[in-house]
Parts: structure tokens; sequence; C-alpha cells
């Protein structure tokens, strides 16, 4: 039990928080308040996207009379989907009628709103009398961008807050514009709905975050507003966030890693029920176990790789079922593994090895100048090719006392060995969720029919490689490993990486996130569950409960190493908790 002396410091530090709690409140309180200008520009932006219905009562050639007034939410400036009815759809079993489906064919722009009607212009397709016009719950996808002017605090308060209402899917850019075009096409390029911008406007009374509000797909402007700011409000923000604000996606724990540690996976490499974790260091593989600290495993044994081998990816799967993961490391020979912000570089060729740990170390299980992978616990391999990169089907290896060559998957055109994950829907069976080389994700069918596309670019993968030029005149362009996706049920993850600065490359990322998706049968729903890793994430591995990340920290050095002539980039391994939506 605490000793009478304990007690009462506890009761001296506990009163003493209490009254600096009610002081920090007291001294900042106004400062809080005046962070409600702030609320008031997201009530407005959020207004031109409330979700509502109506019909269009009357048609004059482009203008239409439609049924919607302010007590529905309408207000000029929002764009309005036209849908129209068409063939009635039935129960498959029962034949029973169970409404019409809806067909899209236009969209409107609410030009004037009066008491209980609209007018609005046809500014897309074809719309007539009796049409359906809606905007619906689904998130708007919105460009964020600030002007240099911009304090970074009120900004980033701003960019949450719009995240946090649930109505948007942000997109970040590190784009900072003053030009309404440059935003536009940022807009654009980024495959955004609308595009929001703010700036600063500063007078002898003070300064104001002045809000511009435009459509992406033809740069009309539909929304300006302005909330005054005291000088004061950023700093204050900063305060009332540090002590008030709950942090969302900081790490349980955290450890500093082999400064050379590039890729990541998590396997029971010695059967004991309990996974190692396993780190490519360039070109050999060590083994970590982690327990209340991260401590190397297995009696610090490694798997040494050759001095020309540089690894693209490492795996882990119980190819033989005898309880024991074994390693699969697949290694581009001849050339070093490069960032996709420098000039990808030819290899000389592919090679994947299968180790298993037999108790004393690891031995070689099997080995071919292939690609490899485990997906859904099947073991698959792609052929490599210096003209194209990866080359032929993709096809499952068996286990048979030794390793056999079995059918090739049915993949969508250009779809490789490591762009892919499978899931299901309880309606359309099984999807594909894969990268294409532009870095966007698709969702595709049985069939290999486009269902889903991303609004944008998702991928700037670190592993980057030259096809070889046809010609000493023409360039050959790159092919890429593309990083870990994850099903974790109905949930898919990926890495999102945010440039230090967009426009000039090299300089690396000033963020990462693993973020998820979720299939709601007609599009991904997105968002991120860790966010904020300083840096570049290098690799990831994901449990039940926690997503491992393995990254290099923007400006992670280790100055001591430097004088030492050791490798002064630092690693680190975060654990953060795992939670679906």
């Amino acid at each position: 039990m605490a000793s009478t002396t304990q007690r009462s410091i506890l009761m001296q530090r506990s009163f003493a928080l209490v009254f600096l709690l009610f002081l920090f409140l007291a001294v900042c309180a106004d400062a809080l308040a005046d962070g409600a200008p702030l609320d008031g520009l997201l009530r407005e932006t959020a207004s031109y996207f409330t979700p509502l219905q109506g019909k269009i009562v009357s048609l004059e050639g482009k203008q239409a009379l439609i049924s919607v007034g302010p007590n529905s939410g309408a207000k000029a400036g929002m764009r309005l989907q036209v849908f129209r009815e068409d063939a009635p759809f039935r129960h498959p079993v029962t034949k029973e009628p169970l409404g019409k489906l809806e067909v899209p064919t236009g969209k409107v722009q609410l030009k004037d709103v009066a008491e209980y009607t609209a007018i609005g212009e046809v500014i897309e397709g074809e719309a007539k009398v009796g049409d359906t016009v809606r905007i619906s719950k689904t998130k708007i996808n919105l460009l964020f961008c600030q002007s240099r002017d911009t304090d970074w605090q009120v900004a980033e308060y701003y960019y949450r807050k719009l995240k946090e209402s649930g109505r948007f899917n942000m997109i970040d850019t590190a784009l900072e514009p003053d030009r309404a075009e440059d935003v536009i096409g940022e807009a654009r390029r980024l495959r955004a709905d609308a595009a929001l911008h703010i700036r600063t406007k500063r007078a002898a009374d003070g300064a104001s975050l002045v809000q511009d509000l435009y459509w992406a797909s033809d740069g009309t402007p539909f929304g300006s507003a302005e909330a005054r700011l005291d000088d004061a409000l950023p700093r204050e923000l900063t305060v009332a966030e540090k002590y008030f604000s709950t942090e969302k996606h900081a790490p349980l724990t955290a450890f500093e890693v082999p400064p050379s540690a590039r890729l990541l996976v998590m396997c029971d490499a010695d059967g004991d029920g309990k996974k190692e974790l396993i780190f490519s260091a360039g070109n050999d593989i060590i083994v970590y176990a982690m327990d209340k600290d991260l401590h190397p495993a297995l009696g610090g044994i490694t798997i040494a790789g050759g001095a020309r081998d540089n690894h693209i990816w490492i795996d882990a799967i119980d190819l033989n079922k005898n309880g024991r993961d074994e390693i699969i490391v697949t290694s581009m020979r001849g050339t070093p593994v490069v960032s996709n912000y420098e000039e990808g570089m030819q290899g000389d060729g592919i090679i994947s090895s299968v180790f298993e740990y037999d108790g004393k170390g690891f031995v070689l299980l099997y080995r071919d100048s292939v690609f490899m992978r485990n997906v859904d616990d099947r073991l698959y391999a792609q052929a490599y090719s210096r003209q194209t990169g990866f080359d032929g089907d993709v096809f499952e290896l068996q286990w048979d006392g030794t390793v056999k060559r079995g059918d090739p998957l049915k993949l969508p055109g250009g779809v490789n060995i490591y762009d892919f994950v499978f899931f299901k829907d309880p309606a359309l069976g099984d999807l594909l969720l894969a990268y294409d080389e532009g870095g966007y994700l698709s969702v595709y069918d049985g069939k290999g029919t486009k269902l889903w596309k991303s609004s944008g670019r998702v991928g700037d993968f670190l592993t980057t490689f030259k096809k070889k030029a046809p010609s000493a005149i023409a360039e050959g362009g790159s092919w890429a490993v593309k990083d870990r996706l994850f099903i974790k049920g109905k949930d898919a993850l990926y890495v999102k990486r945010i440039p230090f600065v967009e426009m000039v490359k090299g300089l690396g990322f000033k963020k990462s996130q693993v973020r998820l998706l979720r299939w709601n049968g007609i599009a991904m729903e997105d968002r991120p569950v860790v966010d904020g890793v300083n840096g570049t994430l290098l690799d990831y591995a994901v449990t039940n409960n926690n997503i491992f990340v393995l990254s290099s920290p923007l400006f992670g050095i280790r100055a001591g190493n430097i004088l030492k002539g050791d490798n002064p980039i630092k690693r680190e391994l975060s654990v953060y908790p795992f939670k679906s939506m």
C-alpha cells in the first residue's frame, strides 16, 4: 500500500494539475472561442454537399424548375445528379418487383432558390420533367490546398475538421498555389470532385482567412467565404490540441532497428506459435523477436546474401505444411535498389529463394529465377524479362515433396504478381483489388471488368527499374515493385506517401499513411488508419490487433554514426493499434 507521505504527494500533484487546468482554460477560452469562425467555414463548405432529393417540375431549354427549397438544404451553387427511372428489377428467385432501376443522365447546378422550389441549369447530359435530382450521401473527393501565406497550424486544424466531419475524402497536395487556375489544374490532376483553396488576407485591423470553392470538372467557382482570425489563434490552437485532443493514430510503442532495414514480414519460423519479425537489410535477412523489447531471435542467426543481391521483396509461407513458416526472398541481382524519385536502374536478373529454419540455421529449400509471393497462403510466381520486368502469367507453385509448377491465375491485363489481392462481395463473389503502373487502384470482377478506380494516384513506389530500351535512341520505360496490400476481413489496407515537395523530386516524403478501403458494393470508401508517419514508410505488417510500420523518419540522422563512418540513416519500427471502421 502507498504510505501517508506518498498519498500526500499524489494529492498535492492532483491539486496542482487541477489548478493548472483551470488556469489554462481561463487564459485560452477566448482564443478557442475564436476558433468558431473556422467551424463556420466548415459549415459553409459542407452546406454545398448536403444530401437532398427532388424532382424536375418543368423545363424550358436548359432551365429547370426543381422541387427543392431552403428547408431541404438547397443552396445556389449546388450540383445535383439527374436520374431517370429505367426498367423494373425483380427478386432473382421470387420474381417479385422490388423497384425500378435509375440511370444517371446529367447534372444540374442550382442558380436561385425560392421558398419551396429552385431554378437550376442543366450543365451536363440531359434532363426531362419527372426526372429525379439528387445529392447522394457518398463522400465528396475534396482537394484541400493553401497559399504560402496561410499559417500551417490554422490550415492543419481546418483540414482535420473537414476530414472528421465524415462528408469528405480529403485529397492532400504539397502544392501551395495562389492562382485559381493552378488550384483547378491540381484538382483535375488528382481527380477531385471539388477544390477548396484558403489564403490569408491582411489589413490594418487584423487578418482574415479567405476560402474559395471550385468545381474541378469545369473550374466554376461556387462558394466564397471569409473568417476573421486573431493573431493568437495559431498558438492557442497548438496548445489546446496538445492538451485536449486525443491523438487517433499515435503508436503504442516504437523501436530503433538496424539502419539498413528496408523490408519487413512476420512469421513463425521455428514453429513455437510466436511470430518473429523478419527484416531485409539489403542483401541479408535478420530475425528479431519482440517481447517487452525488440531483440535478435533464434540465437542471432541470419540469412547472408551475395554481394550482388538486392532484396526487392520478402514474404513467408508454410509451403510444406510442417508448422514452420519458410522465408521467401526475391532479389534483383547486379544493381542497387533505388527510390522511385531517382532514375530506376536496369537489373541483371531475378532470383527467388525459399529458406527453412531447421533448429540450427536456415537451409535452402528451393530456388528459381522468378518473382515469388504468398497470396492467400498459396505460393505464386512470375517470370522476369529485362524488356518488360514482369513477364507472362502469374502461376502457382505447389509442394509435393518438391516444388512443381501449377495453374496460372486469370488476371486482368497489366496486373502482375505484386499488384493485387482478392476479396469477396456477397453479391458479386470474388473481386480483385489491384494497382496499375500509374499508381491507381482498381476493383475488377471475376470476368476482368473494372468496377471502380481510385480518384487519385495512391502509389509512389520505392523500388523501380528501367526496362531495356528497344534501341539506343528510345526510352524503355520502367516497372515497379508495388507496396503490400493486406486484406483484413472486409477491409483492404494500402500505403500512401506524401512527398516533401511535390514539384522537386528526390527530397523524399514528409509523411506516410496506412489507409483502409472498404467495399460498399459500388465503390471503395477510404480513410486513414495510421496517419502522420514521419517520413517514408518502407514496409509494414499486419496482425489481428496491430500494424507494424517500418519507416525512415524525415531528417532522421544518427549524427554519431557519421563520425564512426557507419550508416547515419535512422530506421524505426512503430506499433499501432489496428481498429477497423
